[in-house]
């Protein structure tokens, strides 16, 4: 069976859980449209969660994968569109760094592009209940580094971030939603592909 891999993160800051990994570990083992979810829970520190990602898409080779982390906002679930190629955040990561204005990636473009379908990812979430928008700024801190990083792969890559308030099981529940819609359009894809 095909999979798909689906991240979260864990603890930093003064963030002693982060609903991001609670939920993506509830979804370990779904299956949806033929696909299986695999998932990682992400250190909040670049080069191990970049580490634990070449593992994860070398080991599993997904179809596609999922990335996901929180917002310290009220407005509900952000489907990210893109990208920036850069580092710089003042909140130091999960190993006590700081980054000011270095790039994701030496000699990248200064933008990435997530390739999952983003309009079928909000209104799914919307069908299921929740408060859903598309979103052009996915901050300058690991949520935006891993998503470009993600977009420089070979994978069909995109990013979704969640309320930091969202109890688990609703997170889980809308990410499932989520992950509804890749598996369909993927499916779909490859149906389309043999006719």
């Amino acid at each position: 069976m095909e999979k798909l891999l689906l991240t979260g993160f864990g603890p930093f800051g003064s963030h002693s859980t982060n609903v991001s990994g609670d939920a993506a570990r509830e979804l370990e083992g779904l299956e949806v449209d033929g696909f299986q979810v695999v998932t990682r829970v992400l250190p909040v520190q670049f080069e191990e969660a970049v580490a634990e990602l070449e593992a994860a898409l070398a080991e599993e080779q997904p179809a596609a994968v999922l990335a996901t982390g929180i917002h310290a906002g009220d407005d509900g679930f952000r489907v990210e569109l893109s990208a920036r190629n850069l580092r710089d955040y003042e909140l130091p990561d999960a190993a006590g760094q700081t980054v000011r204005g270095a790039p994701v990636a030496a000699g990248a473009p200064p933008m990435g592009y997530g390739r999952l379908p983003v309009a079928a990812l909000k209104a799914a979430l919307e069908e299921a209940g929740f408060e859903a928008s598309l979103s052009e700024d996915a901050g300058a801190y690991l949520c935006n580094a891993i998503f470009f990083w993600l977009c420089q792969q070979d994978v069909p890559a995109g990013f979704v971030h969640l309320p930091a308030a969202t109890e688990p099981g609703e997170a889980s529940r809308g990410l499932q939603a989520v992950l509804g819609a890749v598996g369909a359009r993927l499916a779909a894809q490859r149906v389309e592909a043999t006719a």
